[in-house]
């Protein structure tokens, strides 16, 4: 059971909007050269690392509204698929700037729907397969983590390209 305190949905909110103006801000200006280098074959670059957090973002709108509709959610999971996404999306090729706006945008959007949890659905479950369930709080809580890992993961990648 997920701890129901609303600040901490506004906290976490909070938190989700601090770490993605961040990033716009200090991505915004970077030279093509870099958000676009692969470290190795077969590696993400940032603009594709960003691409795919917009997949995660869309993903996750998806069962964060429906797990408030109805209190179990059998919704498929795409991480087997992250880089068929990622290459069928195009975003290597996708402007930086607007690859960025949409992940800004979507990403607020998401603090919102945070913001307005009904706090009723909190416990509402996802069931991902036959072995794995999350609750709605465990997942929104769990978003904000896997932001911040690919932040790192896009600063490994920018300070290997200097």
């Amino acid at each position: 059971m997920v701890d129901v305190d609303p600040s901490k949905w506004e906290r976490l909110a909070a938190d989700i909007e601090s770490t993605v103006n961040k990033a716009c801000q200090e991505l915004g200006n970077i030279a093509s050269e870099v958000i676009e280098a692969r470290p190795e074959p077969g590696e993400w670059s940032v603009k594709e690392v960003i691409g795919h957090l917009v997949d995660s973002a869309s993903n996750n709108h998806q069962r964060f509204v429906r797990l408030q509709v109805d209190d179990s959610l059998f919704f498929p999971d795409y991480a087997q698929d992250n880089d068929a996404w990622v290459s069928i999306q195009g975003y290597q090729a996708t402007s930086w700037h607007d690859l960025l706006a949409l992940w800004r945008y979507f990403n607020m959007h998401l603090a919102h729907v945070i913001r307005t949890v009904d706090e009723d659905c909190q416990d509402h479950i996802w069931v991902v397969d036959e072995d794995t369930a999350v609750t709605l709080g465990e997942l929104m809580i769990d978003y904000l983590r896997h932001l911040q890992d690919h932040m790192q993961q896009i600063n490994n990648l920018i300070d290997r390209s200097a």
